[in-house]
């Protein structure tokens, strides 16, 4: 198991935590879609970062899904609230300037744990272009060994063989035209 597995898998079950907690005790306010989308978002994180910690086969493929999808929608979040505090400051003046400054602050709020964390936890758990690499030699070096590996080894002696027992013989055939034999001392 890499090193910076159990690292993520710590991380995330922290903001799955604190996913939680901002939703349902920071909130003032209920409204469904967020918090439905919110709890499922950091239930994906635990089950990721619990299954980083336990270092399960599944759970590197859970966080890259768990953090596309963080991603994908920390990034509309912050874009939509960037948008709206600036139409407010446009609109509305000197109030549309307090109502944008709260949501430039909540949107840098939320930046780091939907934006940045997600983004660096698909960097870190993507398989760089050397494991890939290592991985195609592993399999390659799985392909020679074992029944299989050997029974095709084996075809592809006989068939190396049975083309230089063609080769020996046209190159007989060959001497024998040209009135040339092994048996004549030359």
């Amino acid at each position: 198991m890499e090193p910076r597995r159990p690292v993520m898998g710590g991380l995330d079950v922290l903001l799955a935590v604190l996913l939680l907690l901002a939703v349902w005790l920071a909130l003032p306010a209920r409204w469904w879609p967020v918090d439905v989308g919110a709890t499922a978002l950091a239930m994906g994180f635990a089950a990721a970062g619990v299954g980083l910690l336990t270092g399960q086969g599944w759970a590197a493929r859970v966080a890259r899904v768990v953090a596309t999808v963080a991603l994908v929608a920390g990034v509309g979040l912050v874009t939509a609230l960037v948008y709206t505090a600036s139409s407010l400051a446009g609109l509305y003046g000197p109030v549309g300037t307090g109502g944008s400054i709260i949501l430039t602050i909540v949107g840098l709020l939320l930046a780091p744990y939907l934006v940045v964390f997600p983004a660096a936890q698909l960097y870190f758990l993507l398989p760089s272009v050397r494991e890939a690499g290592r991985a195609a030699a592993r399999e390659a070096e799985r392909d020679r060994g074992g029944p299989m590996g050997e029974a095709k080894r084996a075809t592809e002696e006989d068939a190396t063989d049975a083309t230089d027992a063609d080769a020996d013989a046209r190159d007989e055939d060959a001497r024998d035209d040209a009135g040339e034999s092994d048996d004549d001392p030359a």
